[in-house]
């Protein structure tokens, strides 16, 4: 008897926290991460090789495939981004239209001549900016 007297007793006590709790809440399903982006949308894209053209326009192709990363963070001001759909420097060296800007191949020179001195990618990026896009 006594034993029946205490398993009351216990259940009571331990079923009386879940009467004094508060209504189930509702369960939030948990917000979806971002999908990760396939690689082809997040890979830099690859210059065409320098040993197609000659002269500046050779060293351009060149040092865009060194420094992909420095100009995938700068904005052409030929107007590419318009015209081709350019995201920024780094697309007018992965088609050919790099080859015939001369806006293109200076805003490549002067952005490898700043990165070869240790000028970090942001000064970089303004240099560029005020020097080429004055008009824009």
């Amino acid at each position: 008897m006594w034993k029946r007297r205490t398993c009351a007793i216990l259940l009571i006590f331990g079923l009386s926290p879940l009467a004094w709790s508060d209504a189930p809440k509702t369960l939030v399903p948990p917000t979806p991460a971002k999908p990760i982006a396939d690689a082809e949308t997040t890979a830099l894209p690859t210059p065409l090789p320098a040993e197609r053209f000659q002269g500046r326009v050779r060293e351009a192709y060149k040092v865009a495939g060194e420094i992909p990363d420095i100009f995938a963070g700068l904005h052409c001001y030929c107007g590419c981004d318009k015209s081709d759909g350019h995201r920024y420097l780094l697309d007018c060296f992965a088609d050919d239209h790099g080859a015939g800007c001369n806006i293109c191949v200076n805003e490549a020179l002067d952005a490898h001549a700043l990165f070869m001195t240790g000028t970090p990618p942001d000064e970089i990026r303004t240099f560029i900016d005020k020097k080429y896009g004055s008009g824009h």
